[in-house]
């Protein structure tokens, strides 16, 4: 929600706009696309990243549903979005859908979903790294975005729950000024699951790792820079509250990470030794490489590294030879022995670089 100053009564005023925009129109907002023209759902507004499987998806009976995802553990995702207020009945045609979903699970998934969209397996295993296949919807969770909401709804949220179905409410305000339109976002109401969220975010909790992790731009002079001052990146909003800081904190001392490079494929892998390492480096500073982007940063102690980008081992190679998807998000959890195969490669052939 959106203010003005009131200058003669220094008091809040809410900024009304004329500009209500249809469901479609939020709905396309609310999609992006990654460097390699996967579409997710907008992190930045849902607070965790989504990968969008259908939207405007029909239904057994007949129905369309809004947005079907999958979140990072597989979880099916049902997001509807209403152009005005959120009352009592919408949850109802979301449990609906995730009803009808619900019926899909695990390779079924992937298999009724793919019948439109061939590339859809590769991009979930891409998305989930490795998590299991057979664990794909086997859980299911609601997502409500409207102007507001009855509050009703949250008494009903709560209980689903408490039943294992998690429940969020995200409200949005369109503004228009001096012909510019503005969205903002907020959570009105978040009762989700411990099941939500990964293990890895909470770094006391768990043992070192295997991760893929973009470095982003796949750029020569960039490569160099990040092997020479022995670092990885991330980007988002370079923000201490965005998905490159949950990222980057989350990464424990003797994680082993692999760095991919977007049309090149493996380039390198290293370990964190000195998770606290991680900042998010001033704009303008000896390490702002990238003028002002991709300035979450952390250490690494690099292993083997590729000389030059073009002698990566490329993404076609890596599924074929090693059974491992190129990554979606910007770090991906690797199977282990997989993940020991592809840095023994690396290591054969570029240790010392």
């Amino acid at each position: 929600m959106l203010f003005e100053i009131d200058r003669k009564t220094d008091q809040l005023k809410r900024c009304l706009s004329d500009w209500r925009p249809k469901e479609l129109e939020v709905e396309k907002y609310l999609v992006t696309l990654t460097d390699d023209d996967v579409r997710v759902l907008s992190s930045d507004v849902f607070g965790e990243e989504l990968l969008l499987i259908s939207n405007q998806v029909r239904t057994r009976r007949n129905k369309r549903a809004d947005i079907l995802a999958l979140d990072r553990n597989g979880n099916g995702v049902i997001v509807e979005l209403k152009r005005d207020e959120g009352r009592l009945g919408v949850e109802t045609q979301a449990l609906q859908y995730l009803s009808d979903f619900s019926r899909f699970q695990g390779r079924d998934f992937i298999e009724h979903f793919s019948r439109k969209h061939p590339k859809l397996g590769d991009e979930i295993a891409g998305f989930l790294g490795d998590a299991s296949e057979e664990d794909i919807n086997r859980n299911s969770r609601v997502i409500l975005i409207a102007r507001s909401f009855d509050e009703s709804l949250f008494s009903l949220g709560e209980w689903l729950s408490d039943k294992g179905v998690s429940f969020k409410c995200i409200s949005y305000s369109p503004v228009e000024i001096k012909g510019r339109r503005f969205l903002s976002f907020a959570v009105a109401f978040d009762h989700s699951t411990t099941a939500v969220y990964q293990l890895r975010f909470a770094a006391s909790a768990r043992e070192p790792g295997y991760f893929w992790h973009n470095i982003a731009e796949p750029d020569q002079n960039w490569w160099e820079f990040l092997v020479s001052n022995s670092q990885i990146p991330a980007c988002f909003n370079n923000s201490p509250d965005d998905q490159g800081a949950k990222l980057m904190s989350g990464y424990v001392s003797g994680d082993k990470i692999v760095a991919y490079a977007r049309g090149y494929g493996a380039v390198g892998w290293g370990v964190i030794e000195r998770p606290n390492s991680y900042k998010i480096i001033a704009v303008g500073s000896k390490d702002d490489a990238l003028n002002g982007n991709c300035r979450h940063r952390i250490k690494i102690k690099w292993k083997a590294t590729v000389p030059k980008l073009v002698d990566g081992i490329g993404a076609e190679r890596v599924r074929t030879g090693f059974g491992i998807h190129h990554p979606i998000r910007t770090s991906v959890s690797i199977d282990p022995k997989k993940a020991e195969q592809l840095m023994s490669e690396l290591t054969k052939t570029f240790a010392g670089h």
